[in-house]
């Protein structure tokens, strides 16, 4: 029996989720920025249509594409003006409301299979073997329609025997409107099916990368279907056994598991841009002490303990070599802890190990590394006490309660610094509302 594999992907998730809680603007173009209004790193289609024509060099009132270029992943300070004259609206990266937005959206998608994949932020692979009998094409309308109406958010829904080709029929759906969003290619013969690769370039094909791609090309497999036809061993010998398993998974051979849950991470590291450049040691401290709170809230929240703490900053890259700086440096701790004060006072220590006066500080990254789940900690008399105290434990979990039900930063570790003294704080300052996570920030109806 064939397995029914489907991919489900939101559209434009960023633009999408502010699109959500503002319908007005779904007929315009939207797009969102990076880390302190960066760059443009998320579009909606009506935005990517307006590159599409930018980028043909067709004329779009009045401007052309070799006046403006690419508007996705420019800085936002050059492409400003354009963007203004096509009424564009842009927002900055609203994480917290995206997160949320995801953690539903997967929610939601869990009660259509058994098994459940998520893959990231917005996708997500269900197992729809045994469904057989069913018409399929009907039951992916039915998801995009429960989607819709419970989160307001647009999704695709691609259906094949493989991970690989569910990947591929998800982008078909999305770029031929005949299949209204849903494709299933088990219900097509394998001469459509055929037809259809060949439409798909080397690019779009799920796990292969740029060098691949490109290397591909010079040997004139520039489609799905040319890779497919390719000799799975001399792909083997030639590129990597990735991309072997990539060809048995486009001729329906499952190569990629369906793992019902994701496994936990092997690592988890906090990294973000200041807002403004950051001189003095009490300011880094604060910066590197939120970082690390916020590390060590994803740790619990997957039942972990760290054992390893590891620091890093730098100056700005891109100013003179002479005023670049740029240093890490890694802590091992006696008895491996999730407890938020003992990071911190780890990862202050770390600072001060690798600070440097004069410099104008661009970044902080925290990681925490050599991750073991927390059930089987080995406990050490000579740990300190708080790290694995039972009251240490407690008032984690209801830090961790409170800002779950009250919003992020309700309570936090006095060394993260008080509201209104970080103004070192990333730049965000076209932030929509975090209108699922904050009451003080929900959507009022008048």
């Amino acid at each position: 029996m064939s397995k029914n594999i489907a991919l489900v992907d939101a559209n434009s998730f960023y633009a999408s989720c502010e699109i959500a809680f503002n319908p007005a603007l779904a007929k315009r173009p939207v797009v969102v920025l990076s880390n302190n209004d960066g760059c443009i790193v998320a579009a909606n289609s009506h935005a990517k249509a307006l590159l599409r024509q930018f980028k043909s060099n067709q004329p779009v009132n009045g401007f052309k594409a070799a006046q403006v270029g690419s508007m996705m992943f420019q800085p936002y300070f050059k492409v400003k003006h354009y963007l203004a004259r096509y009424h564009t609206a842009v927002f900055s990266s609203n994480y917290e409301l995206y997160a949320d937005m995801s953690n539903r959206l997967h929610r939601l998608l869990s009660q259509f299979a058994p098994i459940q994949q998520i893959y990231s932020i917005d996708e997500s692979f269900l197992d729809l073997s045994g469904m057989n009998e069913c018409n399929l094409t009907h039951y992916g309308q039915h998801i995009r329609h429960t989607i819709q109406r419970g989160l307001g958010l647009p999704v695709a829904v691609g259906i094949a025997s493989t991970k690989t080709l569910a990947k591929l029929a998800n982008h078909l759906a999305k770029q031929q409107p005949q299949y209204q969003h849903v494709l299933d290619l088990n219900a097509l013969t394998p001469s459509v099916v055929d037809l259809l690769l060949k439409q798909v370039a080397i690019d779009d094909v799920w796990g292969i990368g740029k060098a691949h791609s490109q290397t591909l090309k010079t040997q004139g497999i520039c489609n799905a279907y040319q890779l497919k036809t390719l000799s799975p061993r001399h792909a083997k010998q030639r590129f990597s056994i990735n991309l072997e398993r990539i060809i048995h998974e486009l001729n329906g051979q499952n190569c990629f598991t369906l793992a019902p849950q994701a496994e936990n991470k092997q690592q988890i590291m906090t990294s973000k841009s200041f807002g403004r450049p950051i001189t003095s040691l009490h300011e880094m401290e604060q910066a590197v002490a939120t970082y690390c709170a916020r590390a060590a809230e994803k740790l619990r929240a997957q039942h972990s303990t760290c054992h390893t703490i590891g620091v890093s900053i730098r100056t700005n890259p891109f100013q003179q070599p002479a005023l670049y700086y740029s240093n890490h440096y890694l802590q091992g701790l006696v008895s491996p802890s999730d407890n938020s004060s003992l990071l911190i006072k780890m990862a202050k220590h770390a600072l001060k190990t690798i600070w440097r006066d004069g410099f104008a500080y661009h970044k902080a990254s925290v990681i925490l590394s050599d991750l073991q789940p927390k059930h089987t900690l080995q406990l050490d008399i000579f740990a300190p006490q708080y790290s694995s105290h039972p009251k240490a434990d407690q008032l984690m979990q209801v830090m961790d309660q409170i800002n779950h039900k009250m919003g992020r930063g309700t309570v936090k570790v006095a060394a993260e610094g008080l509201a209104g003294q970080t103004d070192w704080t990333m730049r965000r300052n076209y932030c929509s509302p975090r209108y699922t996570t904050r009451w003080h920030e929900l959507p009022t109806v008048c």
